[in-house]
């Protein structure tokens, strides 16, 4: 669902994300609805017809191939469906804040969400209000929002809304760091770790700086560990993207070559 998600992120991920949330609230309120878009009897075509049915002229052509995909896939579990669409929501929104303003926007986002846990695991008050089923969800999403501090980012105070009027079946506090998790993944790719036997001069850091956002094609912000275990060369890695040229390594290589 990922994969078609990024071939449709570009137009306007917030709206995307907030589409994606709608469609998770009404998948977990039709039991018949949320049934029929797993049910592994029907072919993929159909449970992707099910959506053409439901949401064609409805939602924006990204929200739709990213429900139709996920229709087509095979699940599991009831709440499978919703869980993925969930996710997705969330990383549509971290796209949004990377478009606008890159690493920095990301970390500006993780750390309002940071808030909001931090301040709610540590106040009863909070928890009672957020989970509170006499209050309204509009009163909940206001108390959300202020509580993840003040001048939120627009990705920031939808993320602290969902939190706090629609945990899905956990507390807000638990949802909110599920959604820092998802948010760190995309955040790494803005990072590189770099891993020297010995400190390197600014020199050399500014010319593998450089080096690395042509690469990327992207301004990374460098993070380097000094390991004399490495021994020579550098292992750098970008997200998942690992690129090990240590002395250290190569001599693994040799040995597993002459064993």
């Amino acid at each position: 669902v990922e994969e078609v998600l990024h071939t449709n992120v570009d137009q306007n991920p917030t709206q995307l994300a907030e589409e994606l949330f709608a469609v998770v609230d009404l998948v977990d309120r039709d039991g018949s609805l949320r049934r029929a878009l797993i049910d592994s009897s029907r072919e993929p075509a159909a449970r992707a017809g099910i959506v053409k049915a439901l949401f064609t002229g409805k939602v924006s052509e990204s929200t739709f191939n990213v429900v139709s995909a996920a229709a087509e896939q095979r699940w599991s579990e009831e709440r499978d469906f919703a869980d993925a669409l969930e996710n997705v929501a969330v990383v549509a929104a971290a796209a949004g804040a990377e478009a606008r303003g890159g690493a920095d926007a990301l970390e500006a986002v993780v750390n309002e969400l940071l808030t909001f846990i931090n301040i709610v695991d540590s106040s009863a008050e909070a928890q009672a209000a957020l989970s509170d089923g006499r209050a309204s969800n509009e009163a909940k999403q206001k108390l959300a929002v202020s509580l993840g501090g003040v001048n939120p980012t627009a990705e920031g105070k939808l993320l602290l809304e969902r939190a706090g009027a629609h945990s899905r079946g956990t507390t807000a506090s638990r949802l909110a760091q599920k959604f820092v998790e998802i948010i760190v993944k995309r955040q790494n790719r803005w990072i590189a770790r770099v891993t020297a036997a010995r400190p390197l001069s600014d020199a050399q850091i500014l010319k593998l700086q450089n080096s690395l956002n042509r690469v990327y094609n992207r301004n990374l912000k460098l993070d380097i560990t000094i390991d004399p275990s490495v021994i020579g060369g550098l292992r750098v890695q970008v997200g998942d993207e690992v690129v090990d040229g240590t002395v250290s390594n190569r001599l693994s290589d040799l040995d597993r070559a002459v064993a």
